[in-house]
């Protein structure tokens, strides 16, 4: 009886809650923070103050995929002919030893990635967003061979490629 019970309280919330206006953060009624005449942002290539080859054009293509999944407007990789721009720069790149084995080598290493975000309108230039320390992290285990090495290296760069571009967009769509 209790459950039953339970489950028809659930029931009547969720359905009052529909009701109210209540979304899930990330789907299209999220899209309303950006303002209604930005149809287009151009992303270009985030600016890379690190030693670290290529991380910037990484995080840029990741970038362009999430605006174009998520945010119901069009990405350009380009600062003409749009309404806003997503422009940025990659502050620092860390790598960490997290885990040694008994013989003193490091065997799992913490890939430390900073940058700064602003969403600009292209004219007149205002700034619409800004986010000046994002910081983003992920693990690997460091294999024997230096090859494997770089292959981890470069899988890591991408997951923390993926997880900045969906808390940059999350943030640009929910106003954070």
């Amino acid at each position: 009886m209790t459950r039953g019970l339970a489950a028809a309280v659930l029931v009547a919330v969720l359905a009052g809650a529909t009701g109210c206006g209540y979304h899930l953060a990330g789907h299209a009624s999220a899209a309303s923070f950006l303002p209604e005449d930005v149809r287009t942002i151009g992303v270009p290539l985030l600016e890379n103050r690190t030693d670290q080859a290529d991380i910037h054009q990484r995080i840029t293509e990741a970038l362009i995929d999430e605006i174009v999944r998520r945010a119901r407007v069009e990405a350009r990789a380009t600062r003409r002919d749009v309404d806003a721009i997503l422009e940025g720069r990659i502050t620092s790149y860390r790598e960490t030893p997290v885990t040694f084995t008994e013989g003193g080598r490091f065997s799992r290493v913490e890939v430390t990635i900073t940058a700064e975000m602003r969403l600009v309108r292209a004219s007149p230039e205002t700034v619409l967003w800004s986010q000046s320390h994002f910081v983003f992290r992920e693990q690997y285990d460091v294999p024997e061979t230096p090859s494997e090495r770089f292959d981890r290296e470069l899988v890591a760069i991408d997951e923390i490629a993926r997880g900045f571009a969906r808390t940059v967009v999350t943030s640009l769509l929910e106003g954070f």
